[in-house]
Protein backbone atom coordinates (compact mmCIF):
# COMPACT_ATOMS: atom_id res chain seq x y z
CA UNK A 1 0.00 0.00 0.00
CA UNK A 2 3.26 2.27 0.53
CA UNK A 3 4.87 3.94 -2.38
CA UNK A 4 8.28 1.81 -2.35
CA UNK A 5 10.71 5.12 -2.33
CA UNK A 6 9.05 5.03 1.42
CA UNK A 7 8.76 2.04 2.37
CA UNK A 8 11.77 2.41 5.22
CA UNK A 9 10.16 5.38 6.65
CA UNK A 10 6.77 3.28 6.55
CA UNK A 11 8.19 0.31 8.22
CA UNK A 12 10.41 1.99 10.59
CA UNK A 13 7.31 3.90 12.14
CA UNK A 14 5.15 0.82 11.71
CA UNK A 15 7.37 -1.08 13.90
CA UNK A 16 7.24 2.12 16.13
CA UNK A 17 3.90 0.84 17.75
CA UNK A 18 5.68 -1.61 19.65
CA UNK A 19 7.69 0.54 22.14
CA UNK A 20 4.84 2.43 22.40
CA UNK A 21 2.70 -0.28 23.13
CA UNK A 22 5.14 -1.64 25.76
CA UNK A 23 4.92 1.95 27.75
CA UNK A 24 1.08 1.71 27.85
CA UNK A 25 1.26 -2.01 29.26
CA UNK A 26 4.11 -0.40 31.71
CA UNK A 27 1.56 2.15 32.54
CA UNK A 28 -1.45 -0.01 33.09
CA UNK A 29 0.73 -2.77 35.04
CA UNK A 30 2.12 0.56 37.41
CA UNK A 31 -1.56 2.11 38.18
CA UNK A 32 -3.01 -1.19 38.25
CA UNK A 33 -0.40 -2.67 40.31
CA UNK A 34 0.12 0.45 42.75
CA UNK A 35 -2.98 2.40 42.44
CA UNK A 36 -6.32 0.20 41.98
CA UNK A 37 -4.67 -2.75 44.12
CA UNK A 38 -1.43 -2.45 46.03
CA UNK A 39 0.22 -5.25 47.98
CA UNK A 40 -2.18 -7.68 46.13
CA UNK A 41 0.13 -9.12 43.13
CA UNK A 42 -2.18 -12.59 43.24
CA UNK A 43 -4.89 -10.22 41.83
CA UNK A 44 -3.51 -7.59 40.07
CA UNK A 45 -2.01 -8.74 37.43
CA UNK A 46 -5.46 -10.24 36.55
CA UNK A 47 -6.77 -6.89 35.76
CA UNK A 48 -4.07 -6.37 33.55
CA UNK A 49 -4.50 -9.06 31.23
CA UNK A 50 -7.99 -7.79 30.87
CA UNK A 51 -6.56 -3.99 29.72
CA UNK A 52 -5.29 -6.16 26.79
CA UNK A 53 -9.01 -6.35 25.54
CA UNK A 54 -8.99 -2.96 24.59
CA UNK A 55 -6.69 -2.15 21.69
CA UNK A 56 -7.82 -6.20 20.61
CA UNK A 57 -11.21 -4.38 20.00
CA UNK A 58 -9.74 -2.03 18.76
CA UNK A 59 -8.08 -3.58 16.13
CA UNK A 60 -10.97 -5.75 15.34
CA UNK A 61 -13.17 -2.56 14.23
CA UNK A 62 -10.21 -1.43 12.16
CA UNK A 63 -9.69 -4.94 10.57
CA UNK A 64 -13.43 -5.03 9.18
CA UNK A 65 -11.84 -1.69 7.06
CA UNK A 66 -8.68 -3.00 5.65
CA UNK A 67 -8.54 -3.33 1.90
CA UNK A 68 -5.84 -5.80 0.16
CA UNK A 69 -3.22 -4.38 -1.76
CA UNK A 70 -3.73 -4.58 -5.59
CA UNK A 71 -0.32 -5.58 -6.23
CA UNK A 72 -0.95 -8.86 -3.59
CA UNK A 73 -4.21 -9.49 -5.27
CA UNK A 74 -2.64 -9.53 -8.35
CA UNK A 75 0.17 -12.24 -7.39
CA UNK A 76 -2.30 -14.07 -5.12
CA UNK A 77 -4.47 -15.29 -8.09
CA UNK A 78 -2.19 -18.05 -8.94
CA UNK A 79 -1.29 -21.72 -6.47
CA UNK A 80 -1.10 -21.29 -2.60
CA UNK A 81 2.55 -20.01 -1.38
CA UNK A 82 4.44 -23.07 0.33
CA UNK A 83 7.10 -23.23 3.27
CA UNK A 84 8.88 -25.39 1.15
CA UNK A 85 9.12 -22.56 -1.94
CA UNK A 86 11.46 -20.55 0.31
CA UNK A 87 13.83 -22.89 0.24
CA UNK A 88 14.19 -23.68 -3.69
CA UNK A 89 17.51 -22.37 -5.10
CA UNK A 90 16.50 -18.90 -6.13
CA UNK A 91 15.02 -18.20 -2.85
CA UNK A 92 17.20 -20.21 -0.30
CA UNK A 93 20.22 -17.68 0.02
CA UNK A 94 17.19 -14.83 0.45
CA UNK A 95 15.05 -16.85 3.64
CA UNK A 96 18.83 -17.89 5.12
CA UNK A 97 19.61 -13.96 5.25
CA UNK A 98 16.22 -13.10 6.87
CA UNK A 99 16.30 -15.82 9.34
CA UNK A 100 19.86 -15.66 10.50
CA UNK A 101 18.98 -11.84 10.76
CA UNK A 102 15.96 -12.16 12.78
CA UNK A 103 17.28 -14.99 15.11
CA UNK A 104 20.16 -12.67 16.17
CA UNK A 105 17.98 -10.05 17.15
CA UNK A 106 15.23 -12.06 18.79
CA UNK A 107 16.99 -14.51 21.23
CA UNK A 108 18.84 -11.16 22.14
CA UNK A 109 15.91 -9.41 22.83
CA UNK A 110 14.22 -11.90 24.76
CA UNK A 111 16.61 -13.05 27.17
CA UNK A 112 17.48 -9.23 27.69
CA UNK A 113 14.24 -8.17 28.21
CA UNK A 114 12.24 -11.11 29.76
CA UNK A 115 14.34 -10.98 32.83
CA UNK A 116 14.00 -6.84 32.96
CA UNK A 117 11.36 -7.28 36.53
CA UNK A 118 14.21 -9.75 37.95
CA UNK A 119 16.93 -7.66 37.61
CA UNK A 120 15.27 -4.21 38.59
CA UNK A 121 13.52 -6.08 41.51
CA UNK A 122 16.64 -7.63 42.46
CA UNK A 123 18.51 -4.48 42.29
CA UNK A 124 15.51 -3.02 44.64
CA UNK A 125 16.21 -5.41 47.10
CA UNK A 126 19.85 -4.87 47.35
CA UNK A 127 20.08 -1.16 48.53
CA UNK A 128 16.35 -1.85 50.52
CA UNK A 129 17.64 -3.66 53.37
CA UNK A 130 16.28 -2.42 56.51
CA UNK A 131 13.28 -0.42 54.98
CA UNK A 132 9.44 -1.02 55.55
CA UNK A 133 8.60 -4.02 54.03
CA UNK A 134 5.38 -1.74 52.48
CA UNK A 135 8.30 0.42 50.96
CA UNK A 136 10.72 -1.95 49.86
CA UNK A 137 7.47 -3.11 47.62
CA UNK A 138 7.08 0.31 46.45
CA UNK A 139 10.93 0.87 45.41
CA UNK A 140 11.13 -2.50 43.34
CA UNK A 141 7.99 -1.41 41.56
CA UNK A 142 9.53 2.13 40.54
CA UNK A 143 12.50 0.44 39.09
CA UNK A 144 10.99 -1.71 37.16
CA UNK A 145 9.11 0.92 35.76
CA UNK A 146 12.32 2.61 35.35
CA UNK A 147 14.25 -0.36 34.25
CA UNK A 148 11.43 -0.58 31.64
CA UNK A 149 10.81 2.69 30.72
CA UNK A 150 14.13 3.27 30.43
CA UNK A 151 14.64 0.08 27.40
CA UNK A 152 11.00 1.14 25.47
CA UNK A 153 12.73 4.51 25.51
CA UNK A 154 15.57 3.58 24.04
CA UNK A 155 14.10 1.07 21.40
CA UNK A 156 11.47 3.91 20.02
CA UNK A 157 14.51 6.18 19.44
CA UNK A 158 16.91 2.96 18.02
CA UNK A 159 13.71 1.94 15.72
CA UNK A 160 13.48 5.83 14.32
CA UNK A 161 17.19 5.70 13.35
CA UNK A 162 17.44 2.71 11.58
CA UNK A 163 15.46 4.78 8.87
CA UNK A 164 18.86 6.86 7.89
CA UNK A 165 21.04 3.85 8.96
CA UNK A 166 19.19 1.51 6.14
CA UNK A 167 19.03 4.47 3.39
CA UNK A 168 22.49 5.95 3.53
CA UNK A 169 24.89 3.07 5.40
CA UNK A 170 22.61 -0.15 3.32
CA UNK A 171 21.41 -2.76 5.33
CA UNK A 172 24.32 -5.25 5.93
CA UNK A 173 26.50 -1.94 7.53
CA UNK A 174 23.41 -1.45 9.97
CA UNK A 175 23.07 -4.71 11.14
CA UNK A 176 27.00 -4.61 11.62
CA UNK A 177 26.65 -1.44 13.35
CA UNK A 178 23.38 -2.47 15.55
CA UNK A 179 24.85 -5.97 16.40
CA UNK A 180 28.29 -4.58 17.36
CA UNK A 181 26.89 -1.63 19.69
CA UNK A 182 24.35 -4.32 21.18
CA UNK A 183 26.80 -6.29 22.46
CA UNK A 184 28.73 -3.56 24.01
CA UNK A 185 25.53 -2.21 25.97
CA UNK A 186 24.39 -5.95 26.87
CA UNK A 187 27.92 -6.18 28.27
CA UNK A 188 28.79 -3.23 29.60
CA UNK A 189 25.44 -2.96 31.59
CA UNK A 190 25.71 -6.69 33.10
CA UNK A 191 29.76 -6.59 32.98
CA UNK A 192 30.67 -2.68 34.47
CA UNK A 193 31.10 -2.67 38.42
CA UNK A 194 28.13 0.02 38.76
CA UNK A 195 25.89 1.49 41.06
CA UNK A 196 22.39 -0.25 41.40
CA UNK A 197 20.44 2.72 40.20
CA UNK A 198 22.48 3.37 36.90
CA UNK A 199 22.44 -0.06 35.84
CA UNK A 200 18.45 0.35 35.88
CA UNK A 201 19.54 3.48 32.88
CA UNK A 202 21.94 1.13 31.00
CA UNK A 203 18.61 -0.34 29.93
CA UNK A 204 18.23 2.42 27.73
CA UNK A 205 21.50 1.49 25.12
CA UNK A 206 20.42 -2.28 25.48
CA UNK A 207 17.01 -0.50 24.50
CA UNK A 208 18.42 1.71 21.46
CA UNK A 209 20.41 -1.40 19.93
CA UNK A 210 19.08 -4.78 21.29
CA UNK A 211 15.56 -3.36 20.60
CA UNK A 212 15.77 -0.39 17.82
CA UNK A 213 17.19 -3.25 15.41
CA UNK A 214 13.77 -4.49 14.79
CA UNK A 215 12.74 -1.43 13.16
CA UNK A 216 14.53 -2.86 10.34
CA UNK A 217 12.78 -6.35 9.89
CA UNK A 218 9.26 -4.45 9.27
CA UNK A 219 10.93 -3.49 5.80
CA UNK A 220 13.79 -5.88 4.95
CA UNK A 221 12.09 -9.10 5.33
CA UNK A 222 9.46 -8.15 3.02
CA UNK A 223 12.11 -6.85 1.08
CA UNK A 224 13.76 -10.79 0.63
CA UNK A 225 10.91 -11.66 -1.04
CA UNK A 226 8.58 -11.51 -4.56
CA UNK A 227 5.16 -10.38 -3.95
CA UNK A 228 3.49 -13.74 -3.86
CA UNK A 229 5.81 -15.80 -1.15
CA UNK A 230 6.20 -12.00 0.75
CA UNK A 231 4.15 -12.93 3.69
CA UNK A 232 5.17 -16.41 3.71
CA UNK A 233 8.87 -15.44 3.73
CA UNK A 234 8.83 -12.53 6.34
CA UNK A 235 6.65 -14.87 8.46
CA UNK A 236 8.85 -18.23 8.44
CA UNK A 237 11.67 -15.90 8.89
CA UNK A 238 10.57 -13.84 12.29
CA UNK A 239 8.55 -16.67 13.91
CA UNK A 240 10.56 -19.81 13.60
CA UNK A 241 12.90 -18.17 14.73
CA UNK A 242 11.11 -16.88 17.86
CA UNK A 243 10.15 -20.42 18.54
CA UNK A 244 13.90 -21.10 18.55
CA UNK A 245 14.34 -18.07 20.69
CA UNK A 246 12.25 -19.66 23.63
CA UNK A 247 15.32 -21.34 24.66
CA UNK A 248 16.93 -18.28 25.91
CA UNK A 249 14.61 -16.76 28.65
CA UNK A 250 14.86 -20.82 29.57
CA UNK A 251 18.67 -20.94 30.19
CA UNK A 252 18.88 -17.31 31.43
CA UNK A 253 16.22 -18.39 34.19
CA UNK A 254 17.16 -21.82 34.61
CA UNK A 255 20.74 -20.66 36.00
CA UNK A 256 19.10 -17.70 37.89
CA UNK A 257 17.26 -20.02 39.64
CA UNK A 258 19.45 -22.89 40.63
CA UNK A 259 21.97 -19.89 42.57
CA UNK A 260 22.01 -19.04 46.02
CA UNK A 261 22.59 -15.39 44.64
CA UNK A 262 19.54 -15.60 41.49
CA UNK A 263 20.57 -11.61 40.63
CA UNK A 264 24.30 -12.02 40.44
CA UNK A 265 23.60 -15.36 38.06
CA UNK A 266 21.01 -13.86 36.14
CA UNK A 267 23.42 -10.77 35.40
CA UNK A 268 26.59 -12.95 34.65
CA UNK A 269 24.14 -14.99 32.29
CA UNK A 270 22.88 -11.84 30.85
CA UNK A 271 26.53 -10.59 29.51
CA UNK A 272 26.99 -13.93 27.74
CA UNK A 273 24.01 -13.07 25.82
CA UNK A 274 25.80 -9.93 25.06
CA UNK A 275 28.55 -12.34 22.71
CA UNK A 276 24.83 -13.63 20.50
CA UNK A 277 24.92 -10.31 18.38
CA UNK A 278 28.86 -11.06 18.12
CA UNK A 279 27.85 -14.68 16.49
CA UNK A 280 25.57 -13.04 14.42
CA UNK A 281 28.03 -10.76 12.84
CA UNK A 282 30.17 -13.74 11.46
CA UNK A 283 27.08 -14.40 9.46
CA UNK A 284 27.18 -10.94 7.96
CA UNK A 285 29.51 -12.28 4.15
CA UNK A 286 25.76 -14.32 3.64
CA UNK A 287 22.73 -11.12 4.60
CA UNK A 288 21.32 -9.86 0.93
CA UNK A 289 21.70 -6.22 0.65
CA UNK A 290 18.64 -4.95 -0.18
CA UNK A 291 19.14 -1.43 -0.61
CA UNK A 292 17.89 0.43 -3.98
CA UNK A 293 16.45 -2.82 -5.22
CA UNK A 294 13.25 -2.85 -6.45
CA UNK A 295 10.53 -5.46 -4.63
CA UNK A 296 9.75 -8.05 -6.84
CA UNK A 297 6.76 -9.42 -8.13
Amino acid sequence: MVPERRRVEAGALLYTSAPFGLFLATFANQQVQSVLFPGRPEVSWRYVFLCGLLPAAVAFVVRLFVKEPERWKSAAAGSTPTVSELFRPEYRAFTLSGFVMALTALVTWWSCNAFIPTVARGLAQSVSQGMAPEAAQKLGVSWVTIATNSFNLGGLIGTLLTIPAAKHLGRRQMFTIYYLLSAAAVMATFGLNLAPFQRLYMYFFIGLTVFGIFGSFTFYLPELFPTRLRGTGAGFCYNVGRLITAGGPILVGRIASQSANPLESAMQALFWVGAVPLVGLLTMPWVIETRGRALAD
